[in-house]
This record gives C-alpha cells, structure tokens and sequence, in this order.
C-alpha cells in the first residue's frame, strides 16, 4: 500500500530530496515514525493519522526515507497543524529536520497559510530548539485559535509560528 496526494513537490539540498504528497509507501511513514512516536501510537493508529493528513512531506536520502511530517488543515483562520513531525534516529544531528521544516514553512507561505501550529514533549530540547529557530514561539496565541485547535495533555508544549 502507498500513500498519494495528487500534488508533488521536490527539493534537492546536499544529496537529501525532499518532497510533498507523492506516492509514498506506508512503510516508508511507519518506518520513520513508528519507532520515534511508539509510546504514542500502534500501527493502526498511525495509520488513522497519515490517512487523516492533508499534506505529507518525506525527505529521502539515497533512496530512504529518513523525516516526514504528517499536516492537516486547522481552523478557520488558514492554519497548519503539524500532527507529526520526525527524523529517523540514525539521521539525526545533520540537518535534516531543519531541511524539512524550511521546506514545509516556505511551502505554506508560499500557498497563503497564516500561521503552522505543533506540539511537542517540554523534554525534546532539541527539537524545541529547532522550532525556535525556525521562529515559533510558545503559546503566544489568543483564544481565537486555541478554541480551533487541536489540545493536548500539561506535559506538551504547543507553539506557533505566524507566516504573515
């Protein structure tokens, strides 16, 4: 089984290819995101939440998938959540998940989004890091998206980053 959305979108950047809503193989999404979210998730599970994205981005390198993001639509204000976000371990610390993350941020501005909104652990240092430099901050937004937006338990963090 594979996973389309009718649209396509490539980047090349060091020898990493990254793109958006091609024919992906399942495996490929579970593969990556299963063993870094398995606390979270069952294979049935995630599979919900890929076939629930609206956009899925994979970054492959030499022909293996190494980071997706799993996105939806959010809200009425032309939001992005980004339901899963992750870089297979033995890719980690070269860069990848930064690639990926310009990508999909250039992308929604690109396409008109006003803001992409995530949650992660309070304890993932570096990936909080990696968002603030991306330019998200931690819950700086008003009731009119938090009453929109997908809520969690007091041990995530949600941030945002506004693309206007």
């Amino acid at each position: 089984m594979s996973y389309n959305r009718n649209a396509n979108y490539g980047y090349f950047r060091g020898g990493t290819e990254i793109s958006r809503n091609r024919n992906y193989p399942l495996w490929h999404l579970e593969d990556v995101l299963l063993p870094l979210f398995e606390k979270d998730y069952t294979y049935d599970s995630l599979r919900e939440t890929i076939r629930s994205a609206n956009h899925i981005w994979c970054a492959y390198e030499h022909g293996k998938c190494v980071a997706c993001a799993l996105i939806t639509d959010v809200g009425t204000n032309g939001g992005l959540y980004v339901m899963l976000f992750g870089v297979r371990k033995s890719a980690q610390g070269r860069g990848i998940g930064k690639q990926l993350l310009e990508s999909i941020i250039r992308w929604s501005r690109r396409q008109g989004y006003s803001f992409l909104y995530l949650h992660t652990e309070y304890d993932n240092k570096k990936a909080i890091g990696m968002y603030e430099r991306a330019g998200f901050q931690q819950e700086v937004f008003g009731n009119i998206f938090r009453e929109q937006l997908p809520q969690f338990g007091s041990d995530v963090l949600s941030m945002i980053l506004f693309l206007m």
